[in-house]
């Protein structure tokens, strides 16, 4: 050994020493140290200064070099390959700042196979020095069974420090679970082997900080091992026993806890964190949440939005081949999902709480309550009841049980009735002294709900009724709430469960701000009752926000619906029902800001809650479909949306009958998509038989009657019954115009549809101004209301109106893009609104990559063969004609001819227009081509077809080419 290598064992041989020292103890040693080698002591009081700085172990970037070996570049092995008495072999992995070695022992003290971590060249800093001894010394201090062991350590010759442990030949805990084909108990049950090693790191103060599949490896017998303590941190002995500092540098991104993300303090909840996600992987394969990116400020960015995923749910979502990888055959992924679904849940989301003080407190704590589902025990991380109770020793003795259940009923058909009513007056009276004063306030509850019902319903009684007519139901639920507020001020709890159920009426019976009121008297009452963050207090909460987002602050409701769906979430409620009705809200609420992907996330998780928890075909499952439905409509996904729209109208007439309202917004919902795809005949229907319903069941006045008069008027509109479109939306504009909404905001836009079909293009500008303000009052800056701006630009297009038009389409298409840059309707949309608009002017070199990339987005959205795709098709080769280049020439003729073949495929009236576009671009290719015969008849064809209102740009080109043809 070189006397460089010779002195720098001395040097981590004293700073092992020294360490563990107190302060008194440490000052008495380094002095004599002084006395003897000054410049020894120097570099060992170096590497305990550096020691007490957090962060200099973390960041690994102190200034302070070693002066013999500072200079040394590469990572590679030792010149003479040895490692002390240890033959280094082959190279098994790498670290930050050490180089792991397959390695044997060559002085016959025994004969083994070890792993070597020597410490890169060019690493040795003070800070990593000492990082470096650090582990080596807390992985000599940990002794269990399922933690890698230390067996020596030393210099190398060339003044390098290594220490030497355990090799364990096996594969990380994830991909052993896969090969073996574990089942979730087996997966269960090795990971508490691994959270007892944790747990006995805490008890030797230590903190692992980095634990991931890679770090836990399973041997050949099948016993998980944790490794790698190189970001390891002693727990600090000064009285906070559970807290360390941070370090982002060292950390895997993608197993981090939020606090070490964050910069905040760190200590034995982070590991039990990284153990919860660890359960996870093995159980799903896969993160409940996914990071982006690994620098700090996306990565902080990440921690502060995202949302936790249950295993069950991600487990229901598995296909068969993932299933087959993850499990081997013959594994279901909805039975894998009900074996997480419940405790092991939520033992999970306990783990994974973003707030540490909210998680187990020790990874012992972890492990317990694993071993107690594992046992079908009760866990700890469940609130207690005597039912849970119950249920988990029915589980665990359920033959016991279902024998004493056959005992007690033959005891008691044995004795007779006399002794059994014996016996339960006996039980009775028993509870009676205990539960006395909680049945009377019961007993008076109900008596008083009683007398506040038979009050309403005394409303239809025309002798009991203090006046001459009934009142209407909603002057009937806002007297109920002014009893419920005078007798009852003595029982706030009932209040405000009562005030929650009468203003959720009040919502459906569209009382709006009514509503508001009742709401948020009943969350600021609950919350007062039971706790800001209680579950009862968030489910008033989510009751507001829907109150508010019906009068349409939907900003106000959004934050609402947020902060509701967390505390459910936090409480171990997110699966329940009134959560997934909080995310049907927040379903709409994202899809109207074009996030359709975390729509349909939130939209479907309902449908499964209301599944699971009511059964397949519950009422309550028909209306989580209709949000579903709307999600698949948005995204042009219409036999999807159709589908989900069917089995909730089956469910709803099963149980409610055919002319119940709720058949009616199906109805709605259907002909919606049948409008869209110019099935007019069965979307008529649709309207036509929900209107029927609607007015039968509704006050004339009521929202529901105005949305599907919108819809109908128009149905009428586009098939050329434009004095009855009218008509209809008069009525429609009357009713929806009470509350500024984005229903209103769509009828005015939709009125803008109607006088453009009119030829009135200057008012339909000023319609779609109107329908734009009040959707920006309404939705914010949104997808919907800057669609209604491209609106307007289609209608200057019409009018005439250029310069205006290009200033409103550059704004329209940046904030379409700032909003949903992804979204292929929005997209294809703007370009044939810009193609057709740089076409008016002329310019159609521009035109033309607008019309491609809107000819491309129709035909994947809507089909070859539909109308939309031939109306791109004729605009295309509009522009294609007019640059008169031969091959333009050639494909213009290609567009038409396939929409000729598409028209005269399925002759309707309503594609005649269509037809006649498609006659002028002909006639006016004929033309450039020279043939004249040909072309007057295509001209003729077009003037027959144009002469309508809408048309009338498009009929005075084809006057203009018939008087040029004329002319010659």
């Amino acid at each position: 050994m070189t006397s460089a290598s010779e002195r720098w064992s001395r040097i981590s041989s004293l700073f092992d020493e020294l360490v563990e020292l107190d302060a008194d103890q440490r000052a008495q040693r380094l002095a004599q140290l002084t006395a003897t080698d000054s410049e020894l002591a120097e570099e060992v009081r170096a590497l305990l200064m550096a020691d007490e700085d957090i962060s200099g172990l973390l960041e690994g970037d102190a200034a302070a070099a070693v002066p013999e070996v500072l200079q040394r570049g590469g990572d590679g092995m030792p010149a003479d390959g040895m490692a002390g008495a240890y033959r280094l072999l082959r190279l098994l992995g790498e670290g930050g700042m050490g180089v792991v070695w397959l390695a044997e022992r060559t002085d016959g003290a025994y004969e083994q196979q070890v792993a070597v971590k020597v410490l890169k060249r060019g690493m040795d800093t003070h800070a990593i020095l000492r990082r470096f001894l650090q582990e080596r010394r807390i992985l000599a201090r940990l002794k269990h069974a399922h933690i890698v062991r230390m067996l020596d350590g030393g210099m190398t010759a060339d003044g390098r420090p290594f220490y030497v442990m355990d090799h364990v030949d096996g594969a990380p805990i994830t991909e052993h679970a896969r090969s073996a084909a574990l089942d979730p108990r087996a997966r269960v049950s090795m990971l508490v082997k691994v959270a007892d090693a944790v747990a006995y790191a805490h008890t030797q103060l230590v903190v692992h900080r980095d634990l991931k599949p890679s770090n836990v490896l399973v041997d050949h017998q099948g016993e998980p091992r944790v490794l790698d303590f190189g970001i390891a941190k002693l727990i600090e002995e000064s009285g906070e026993q559970t807290r360390t500092g941070t370090g982002l540098r060292v950390l895997s991104p993608a197993y981090a806890a939020p606090e070490q993300i964050l910069g905040e303090a760190i200590g034995t909840t982070t590991d039990v964190y990284a153990l919860g996600l660890m359960l996870c992987e093995l159980l799903t394969g896969q993160l409940p949440r996914q990071r982006r990116g690994t620098n700090p400020s996306q990565l902080a960015l990440d921690v502060s939005q995202e949302i936790v995923d249950r295993a069950s749910t991600l487990a229901a979502k598995l296909d068969a081949g993932q299933m087959r990888e993850l499990y081997g055959a013959g594994v279901d992924a909805n039975h894998l999902a009900r074996k997480l679904a419940g405790d092991l849940d939520l033992i999970m989301a306990t783990a994974l709480q973003r707030e540490p003080s909210r998680r187990y407190a020790t990874a012992a704590a972890f492990a317990e309550d694993l071993r107690r589902w594992l046992d079908a025990r009760p866990i700890a991380a469940r609130a207690d009841s005597a039912a849970y109770r119950l249920r988990k020793f029915v589980g665990r003795h359920r033959f016991g049980v279902a024998a004493s259940v056959v005992i007690a009923f033959s005891l008691v058909a044995g004795l007779g009735a006399a002794l059994w009513q014996a016996r339960i007056a006996q039980a009775e009276a028993r509870r009676a002294d205990g539960e006395r004063a909680n049945a009377e306030l019961q007993l008076a509850r109900s008596e008083r709900v009683k007398e506040f019902i038979l009050t309403l319903f005394r409303e239809q009684d025309p002798i009991s009724r203090a006046s001459a007519t009934a009142r209407s139901p909603t002057a009937m639920i806002r007297n109920g709430i002014s009893v419920v507020d005078m007798s009852l001020a003595g029982d706030p709890a009932l209040q405000a469960q009562l005030f929650k159920d009468l203003g959720e009426i009040q919502v459906s019976l569209d009382d709006r701000e009514a509503a508001q009121t009742t709401l948020k008297r009943a969350w600021e009452m609950q919350s007062a009752l039971s706790g800001a963050n209680s579950i009862a207090a968030a489910e008033a909460m989510a009751g507001y926000a829907d109150a508010v987002y019906a009068v349409g602050d939907v900003a106000k409701a959004e934050s609402l619906i947020r902060g509701a769906l967390k505390a459910l979430r936090d409480a171990g409620a997110g699966d329940l029902p009134r959560a997934a009705l909080a995310e049907s809200t927040l379903a709409n609420i994202e899809l109207t800001a074009g996030r359709n992907a975390q729509a349909e996330v939130l939209a479907r998780h309902g449908v499964e809650v209301f599944r699971a928890v009511y059964g397949e075909s519950h009422i309550q499952v028909a209306a989580r479909l209709g949000v579903l439905g709307k999600v698949q409509q948005e995204a042009g996904r219409y036999p999807d949306a159709l589908e989900s729209y069917a089995q909730a109208l089956s469910i709803v007439a099963r149980n409610n009958g055919e002319a119940h309202v709720r058949t009616a917004t199906l109805r709605t919902s259907i002909g919606d998509i049948l409008r869209v795809q110019r099935k007019y005949d069965e979307a008529q229907h649709n309207y036509e038989t929900a209107l029927r319903i609607e007015r039968e069941s509704l006050p004339a006045d009521h929202l529901y009657i105005g949305g599907t008069l919108l819809r109908l008027g128009d149905l009428q509109r586009r098939t050329g019954r434009l004095e009855e479109a009218e008509r209809s939306f008069a009525e429609s504009l009357a009713i929806l115009g009470k509350t500024p909404s984005g229903q209103y905001a769509q009828a005015l836009q939709t009125h803008g549809n109607l006088a453009r079909a009119q030829g009135k293009f200057d008012l339909a500008v000023q319609r779609y101004r109107k329908a734009f303000e009040v959707f920006r009052e309404a939705t914010g800056d949104s997808v919907y209301t800057w669609l209604t701006a491209l609106l307007e630009v289609a209608a200057m297009t019409e009018a005439g109106h250029y310069r205006e038009a290009d200033a409103r389409a550059l704004e329209a298409v940046t904030a379409l893009q700032r909003i949903s840059p992804e979204d292929e309707y929005n997209n294809t949309y703007a370009a044939s609104v810009l193609g057709n608009l740089r076409q008016a002017e002329g310019r159609h070199g521009e035109a033309i990559p607008h019309f491609r990339r809107a000819l491309a987005g129709v035909q994947k959205i809507y089909g070859a063969d539909h109308i939309e795709t031939a109306q791109v098709r004729i605009a295309l080769a509009s522009s294609l004609i007019a640059s008169e280049v031969p091959a333009a020439l050639g494909e213009a003729e290609s567009l038409i001819d396939a929409v000729f073949v598409t028209l005269n495929r399925k002759p309707e009236p309503e594609n005649e227009t269509t037809l006649g576009c498609a006659y002028l671009e002909r006639g006016r290719l004929h033309l450039v081509r020279g043939h004249r015969q040909a072309a007057n008849a295509d001209i003729g064809e077009a003037l027959k077809r144009l002469d309508v209102p809408e048309y009338a740009p498009k009929l005075r080109q084809a006057q203009a080419l018939a008087r040029k043809l004329a002319a010659r």
